[in-house]
């Protein structure tokens, strides 16, 4: 397989994984907020907290082909996760403050951690990526 269709390969991975996570976010965030009342920005931050390990292995396993440890990968993917969770929640609480309705705010939010994830796992955290042939 060419360099160009493996790369294509790994970003449709991503994207499947990723929309996996993201919908998960969605609904999490969205139920908490509109069912339970909870606070956008708690409700983002939990949203995005939750799905962290089964996205992980996913992305491990199935997008990048991680040869890493959990042990060397998993702590950078929660210091990555951390990092959206509270880029998420920040963009959440100013989006509450905006005209745009809540459900705009969440998608928004979420698609900005989506952009920072994959560069930071294809980047730094997944280097060590198993030869697809």
């Amino acid at each position: 397989m060419s360099q160009f269709n493996r790369r294509h390969v790994r970003y449709f991975a991503f994207l499947l994984v990723g929309g996996t996570g993201f919908l998960l976010y969605l609904a999490i965030s969205n139920a908490l907020h509109y069912l339970l009342g909870v606070d956008e920005s708690w409700a983002a931050m939990i949203g995005s907290a939750l799905p962290i390990w089964p996205v992980y292995q996913l992305q491990r396993r199935f997008t990048f082909r991680g040869r890493e440890s959990n042990a060397g990968s998993f702590p950078a993917y929660i210091a990555l996760q951390a990092g959206n969770t509270l880029l998420i929640g920040l963009l959440s609480g100013l989006g509450a403050n905006s005209p745009l309705p809540g459900f705009v705010v969440f998608v928004i939010a979420g698609l900005s951690g989506v952009v920072v994830s994959y560069v930071v796992q294809s980047k730094l955290i997944f280097r060590k990526r198993a030869r697809v042939e």
